[in-house]
């Protein structure tokens, strides 16, 4: 049996174990909108809904159960009694009493009260515009997913070109010792190259503390942990129409009309049914026995404001917030438009900075290959073969950061359009 379980325990451990789970751009982007953040956005949302249901509500009956129990230092009517109602002197039991129990129903409902359809007009849009904030909340992390991802590519492929000037300068370094051993090179050649690897160890340190920077950011939007940058390519075009911020703002302007036209309308009349359906219960001052009377009514009531000056007041305020929210529209269309021809115009500026810096590094390898060969055979000093090779990791440097203001620009114009990246950045 200990024979038996020994071997179903090591051909479990000879098992292949399942491979991870791959974090692709998709699963990040994905997991950026699970995260608490965006839950405040829909949390955000569902309160202006219920904002927008509380104001619709106001148009419903509001009814009542009510019960009361009354007593008086003398007998009180059970409700409002006719002449003839009662034979007093036959003996009839007179509808008074010292104490009495009232109850029933009461209800009340506006008939037509136009500021409150205006302010469930205002909460719909308010609830609209916190609708487009999430959107915007959405986009905003997804773009700043693939901003860091692309920067993280960046100071990756830089660190990868720093090792590379690294191995090249060690390589370098170990003939010059041999040389100086030898008699046949000056010690100082040595401490140059020396102080090139110094310079190039402390920008390798750099760019680590400034990858953790970025992995932390990234782990802070998604949760997960990224040890590498993921390959991300465009699949689709980022969609061009009306900005996103402004669409938010003119949602503003439009709740800040509706305000201005509520308050001017809670000076007008107002209309509204109320009744009472009541029964009323007590013991007949004059012959008590226990008597009851119901008592219903309905009626119609006409609220005009005819003096309030905070009515007044009001109005004004709520006309300066509109004049507000209309400069603040304005404003940011112009910032946005400005924007996005600068976007426009970078793109290819962008693109060709990428192209020649590719020319510029192929000819930096070239120019490397020649620089070392002359320095090895005495007809280049250090100085100027030092110059190629940092020369050439500038040049590379150079490539990999164009490809990082390319990907920073989509990000920005889908940002600025309200685009949603999953689906388009794979």
């Amino acid at each position: 049996m200990k024979q038996l379980l020994s071997l179903i325990a090591l051909s479990l451990f000879l098992l292949p174990a399942s491979p991870a789970r791959a974090v692709d751009i998709t699963t990040l982007l994905t997991a950026a909108a699970s995260q608490p953040g965006m839950d405040l956005s829909e949390i955000a949302v569902e309160e202006s809904r219920a904002r927008a249901s509380g104001a619709t509500a106001a148009l419903y009956p509001k009814i009542d159960l009510f019960g009361r129990a009354e007593t008086y230092n003398s007998p009180t009517n059970l409700r409002p009694m006719s002449p003839t109602e009662v034979n007093i002197p036959a003996g009839d039991s007179i509808p008074f009493s010292h104490n009495i129990l009232r109850y029933g129903i009461h209800f009340e409902m506006p008939v037509y009260v136009r500021q409150v359809y205006l302010l469930r007009e205002k909460m719909q849009l308010l609830t609209e515009k916190a609708e487009l904030a999430r959107k915007i909340n959405l986009v905003s992390g997804q773009a700043a997913v693939v901003s860091l991802d692309s920067g993280f590519g960046y100071l990756r492929h830089l660190d990868l070109a720093v090792k590379a000037r690294l191995k090249s300068l060690h390589k370098t370094r170990a003939d010059i010792a041999l040389k100086v051993k030898n008699g046949r090179t000056a010690a100082g050649e040595l401490m140059k190259i020396d102080n090139s690897l110094l310079a190039l160890q402390q920008q390798q340190n750099e760019l680590t503390a400034r990858i953790l920077d970025v992995q932390r950011d990234l782990y802070k939007l998604t949760g997960l942990t990224v040890a590498s940058p993921v390959p991300m390519q465009m699949v689709g075009k980022i969609s061009t129409g009306p900005f996103i911020a402004t669409e938010k703002d003119k949602k503003d302007v439009a709740a800040a009309e509706k305000e201005v036209a509520r308050r001017r309308w809670v000076r007008y009349p107002a209309l509204s049914l109320y009744g009472t359906v009541s029964g009323n219960h007590g013991e007949a001052y004059n012959t008590e026995e226990q008597i009851s009377r119901t008592y219903n009514f309905a009626g119609l009531v006409l609220k005009v404001p005819l003096f309030d000056q905070s009515l007044g007041v009001d109005e004004r305020l709520a006309r300066m917030q509109l004049k507000k929210t209309r400069k603040k529209l304005a404003a940011a269309a112009i910032e946005l438009q400005a924007l996005a021809v600068n976007l426009d115009q970078k793109i290819p500026v962008v693109e060709q900075s990428l192209l020649l810096a590719k020319k510029a590094a192929a000819n930096s390898e070239q120019l490397l290959v020649i620089a070392r060969v002359a320095y090895e055979s005495g007809r280049m000093t250090s100085e100027e073969y030092l110059r190629h090779e940092f020369q050439l990791l500038a040049s590379r440097a150079a490539v990999y950061k164009a490809r990082d203001q390319r990907w920073q620009i989509a990000a920005k114009q889908a940002v600025l359009f309200g685009t949603d990246l999953k689906g388009i950045v794979k």
